[in-house]
């Protein structure tokens, strides 16, 4: 980065002279020990394999940062918002997952989020007490969810989910994170939405 004074560009440059020295050592290393039947020169190669790892991920993510620079939560969020009431049973509730698919829902009750609900939670929960276990016996509750705002950083916002291992978080259009207090859900956003 001392020449370039570039992160991004000083990390390409890492990255590919790392990728030449690790084929190097790679190349030498079994060339050598198949050659002269010296077999310890092929730690070489192992030396050099894990250098051409690490020299790709470094490279890898440079290219994630770039490529979610400049974009937000609203531009990769579901504006479908998939719900279900807090007194259906779990059995139904998995029913529903594997009909449409979805792995996360909000829980509302008179149309007021109460929870969110997802396959992670639905599993927490042994299969013979399904049909006698309602949602929002099992549910996290409203006070407990991750919030997204729409204008939220999406690097950042893939950070959050990363730290906190969840695979999903609502968008609320306000900066309020109480529905009581103005905030709306417009959206859905999941890990996968992101790294697609």
């Amino acid at each position: 980065m001392g020449i370039t004074k570039d992160f991004t560009r000083a990390t390409k440059a890492a990255g590919a002279s790392g990728k030449l020295v690790a084929y190097g050592m790679i190349i030498f290393g079994a060339g050598y020990a198949i050659s002269t039947r010296h077999w310890e020169a092929l730690w070489y190669a192992f030396i050099g394999w894990f250098l051409l790892n690490a020299a790709q991920d470094s490279v890898a993510q440079v290219a994630i940062r770039e490529t979610l620079s400049g974009l937000h939560a609203a531009d990769v969020m579901s504006q479908e918002v998939p719900i279900v009431p807090r007194e259906i049973s779990l059995e139904d509730y998995s029913q529903e997952v594997v009909r449409t698919g979805r792995r996360c829902h909000l829980v509302v009750t008179n149309e007021r989020l109460v929870g969110m609900m997802n396959i992670h939670a639905l599993n927490s929960v042994p299969r013979d007490e399904w049909a006698h276990m309602s949602v929002q016996a099992v549910m996290i509750p409203r006070d407990k969810i991750l919030w997204a705002k729409p204008e939220e950083p999406l690097l950042g916002l893939l950070e959050r989910l990363l730290a906190a291992d969840i695979n999903q978080m609502p968008v609320v259009s306000s900066g309020e994170n109480d529905e009581s207090n103005g905030a709306h859900i417009i959206g859905m956003i999941t890990r996968d939405s992101i790294l697609r």
